[in-house]
């Protein structure tokens, strides 16, 4: 066999191999908010009490801890000395499965993402709001890994990245292309940003729900 031809073969194997390796992710029957307004930080009982009645969306943030097999409802490292826990802020809300919610997962990473998939759907699951919340953050593989599991994501746009390249790829489609790209390989649930660069987003990508 000629050797041109023996690295054609080489090749397909090793496509056809890498692509059995990326498995499809499943189903989810996430449904939107009818208001488009969330409220932001409810990461206390105090806030969680004053808005889920006020608001059909609520967005908090969390820190997942190996060491608990659960997440702190926490912005920051600092915050876990408040010792607040998903499972405990879920249970100050007398009807957790009348509100939707938006997790922004602040230590999602390759390493912890099908330990923090498995432990939030047996949560959500046992709440009732599975299909009620959806998942956020920047780094569109580790998402993936919570998309194989039927969770909602969502892909964060960061505020600095925007504006580290935006004056510069934006004339030429270089920043679109990006976040195609990675939308093409998601095909996350919804898009968020910041307020500032919602109308950008808005118009690159008119297809895409998009949270801010």
């Amino acid at each position: 066999m000629k050797p041109w031809l023996c690295f054609l073969l080489l090749v397909l194997i090793c496509s056809s191999c890498s692509n059995n390796k990326k498995a499809p992710p499943q189903p989810n029957d996430f449904s939107f908010s009818p208001n488009k307004i969330w409220a932001h930080r409810v990461n206390t009982f105090e806030e969680l009490e004053k808005k889920h009645a006020l608001f059909d969306g609520l967005e908090i943030d969390l820190l997942y801890s190996k060491a608990i097999r659960n997440f702190y409802v926490a912005h920051d490292p600092i915050d876990t000395l408040r010792n607040v826990t998903l499972t405990e802020w879920l249970e100050k809300n007398p009807n957790p499965e009348k509100n939707w919610y938006w997790l922004d997962m602040k230590n999602l990473n390759k390493k912890n993402a099908k330990e923090i998939a498995a432990t939030l759907v047996d949560i959500l699951n046992r709440y009732g709001i599975f299909y009620k919340t959806i998942c956020e953050n920047s780094n569109v593989k580790t998402l993936y890994v919570l998309k194989k599991e039927g969770l909602a994501v969502s892909y964060l746009i960061k505020r600095t990245d925007q504006y580290n390249v935006i004056n510069r790829l934006v004339q030429h489609a270089g920043w679109k292309m990006i976040i195609k790209r990675n939308i093409n390989y998601l095909k996350p649930d919804a898009l968020s940003c910041t307020y500032s660069i919602h109308p950008l987003l808005d118009s690159s990508f008119p297809g895409e729900n998009i949270l801010y």
